[in-house]
């Protein structure tokens, strides 16, 4: 009789994993769930370290669970960014991990477009103006001055990858005089699909009248925008992030919307989440802030359940998930392990 392979989720986001349970059940898979995503590195060891597979969310899958993962050959991630995964400790031992890098990219990049009108546009002082004229029945617009057109203003994306390069797309059409983009990782081939060239950072920032992040976090985007950076946009500027809260510098932010370095921010991202109650950014009218949902839509939910599913069924035919992130353990037969083992 032949071992069934097994599959398990450390935490999840949907309302049942029925889907789930029926796909594993067709492909005679062994499946099992749980919510571990503030659980002790041991108890996901315990949890999980027999399986073939791993889906991981927001459980934090550092070196010392990773070591622990005996049986392991792939983790996958629930989505895009994997800044709680330790890809160089599956790497060192030998785990394929993968991520779902184009899932829910249209709705990121929806939402940022959704921030960035609504920033620029400052809703925030039109709610407030409204709830002022309730009581006076009189609207009092001084609130809400300067406030300008977008039309001709220039647009400037930091990352032009999945997410950046739908935003590029949706944006063209609205009238915006210049687009610049600040992406060095980008190939030859991506930019003369998109026609565009590699803007300079501090070039995209001095231009832009409203900066958009695509970047994942990293050592090297970890708290890139800071003051420094603040003080090379246009004091009527805005900035709009639905990356990673950690790639802005939340208290060099403050003081840059206090002091008028910059004129608004769109937050979808903090560095803290859910943030404290005493936070200044909440109590700020030129800052927007959403719960971290840029991700989320029906469609999109259902698209990553789908995409999941396709890298399980190449885990059971030894093949690759679609999007490894760590190719040279795939590519090294040394470092792999028999993925259909």
């Amino acid at each position: 009789m032949s071992i069934k392979p097994i599959f398990k989720i450390t935490d999840y986001i949907e309302h049942d994993l029925r889907f789930e349970e029926k796909e594993c059940a067709k492909l005679g898979v062994d499946f099992s769930h749980y919510q571990l995503k503030d659980a002790s590195s041991e108890t996901i060891v315990n949890s999980v370290g027999d399986a073939d597979i791993v889906l991981v969310n927001m459980a934090k899958m550092t070196s010392e669970v990773i070591s622990g993962l005996y049986n392991v050959k792939v983790i996958l991630r629930h989505g895009i960014g994997y800044d709680n995964v330790d890809v160089t400790a599956a790497t060192d031992n030998g785990i394929i991990f993968a991520n779902e890098a184009t899932a829910s990219s249209i709705d990121v990049a929806e939402h940022a477009i959704m921030l960035i009108f609504a920033t620029y546009r400052k809703i925030n002082i039109h709610r407030e103006i409204l709830g002022d004229a309730l009581g006076r029945q009189q609207y009092n617009f001084s609130k809400i001055f300067p406030l300008y057109r977008m039309e001709g203003k220039t647009l400037g994306i930091v990352g032009c990858g999945n997410i950046g390069s739908i935003v590029f797309k949706k944006m063209k059409s609205f009238g915006m005089n210049t687009l610049v983009v600040c992406d060095p990782y980008l190939s030859k081939e991506h930019m003369m699909d998109l026609g565009i060239s590699c803007t300079p950072l501090d070039e995209v920032l001095k231009q832009s009248d409203i900066v958009t992040i695509h970047v994942p976090l990293t050592d090297e985007t970890h708290s890139m925008f800071n003051l420094d950076l603040f003080r090379l946009m246009k004091q009527s500027a805005v900035i709009i992030n639905t990356s990673r809260g950690l790639v802005i510098d939340t208290d060099d932010l403050i003081k840059a919307l206090k002091e008028g370095i910059i004129a608004g921010a769109g937050l979808d991202v903090l560095a803290h989440e859910p943030p404290p109650r005493d936070s200044e950014l909440i109590k700020m009218k030129n800052v927007v802030l959403t719960p971290h949902l840029a991700w989320y839509s029906e469609e999109g939910g259902w698209d990553i359940r789908h995409m999941i599913m396709d890298d399980l069924k190449a885990f059971l035919d030894g093949k690759p998930p679609k999007h490894v992130i760590n190719q040279e353990v795939y590519k090294n037969p040394k470092l792999r392990m028999n993925i259909s083992q």
